[in-house]
């Protein structure tokens, strides 16, 4: 991996796309590569389509884990990713957090405990839940919105009924499109009592 590039994992409606996305430098946060209206691309000329990524060292899996194959570039349509995450362990570094913090006590930005469902597309939803800072109306006039702490479960239908799938989830942040948001809700986060 390139120190100019990010692994991050893509859902569109049915497939899982892995690899590494170009990044103009190593402080720029995945959140905000994703939100920009300029996508960074190494290479200008690569780009096939206005409103894509360019993904190196793709992989495409399918539910089951079914891999279709490998390829060394591969663009992806922004307006058909439903999430992603990233491969940072953690939001960032320490200038980054202080920068998060300073930010939470100017703007007054409370933690919300937000539930989200997106569109189905052919028999599965996801059902995601964590933390989400600041005021919805805001940020839903981004692209994506961070949600920390983040839960995700696939729902299949399967036959006459219904199943959850976990979804392992790197780091707990996810960046969530908002166009494929069908319903939301946030409640006051609470801390849980000690058990």
């Amino acid at each position: 991996m390139d120190i100019n590039q990010r692994m991050v994992t893509i859902y569109t409606p049915g497939k899982i796309y892995s690899g590494y996305i170009d990044i103009a430098n190593e402080s720029q946060r995945t959140i905000d590569i994703f939100n920009s209206a300029n996508i960074y691309w190494k290479d200008p000329n690569e780009r096939s389509f206005d409103d894509s990524l360019l993904l190196r060292n793709a992989s495409i899996v399918l539910e089951g884990n079914f891999k279709i194959r490998e390829f060394s570039k591969l663009q992806i349509k922004i307006s058909d990713i439903l999430f992603f995450y990233d491969s940072l362990e953690s939001l960032g570094n320490i200038l980054e957090q202080k920068r998060a913090a300073h930010l939470n006590v100017k703007t007054r930005e409370s933690a919300s405990l937000a539930h989200m469902i997106t569109h189905t597309r052919g028999d599965a939803f996801f059902y995601i839940t964590g933390t989400f800072y600041g005021l919805f109306k805001s940020k839903s006039k981004h692209r994506y919105i961070p949600i920390t702490e983040a839960n995700v479960i696939e729902v299949i239908r399967c036959g006459e009924g219904w199943q959850k799938k976990q979804i392992p989830i790197e780091g707990g942040f996810v960046g969530i499109s908002t166009h494929h948001i069908e319903a939301c809700t946030f409640s006051e986060k609470t801390c849980r009592a000690a058990e």
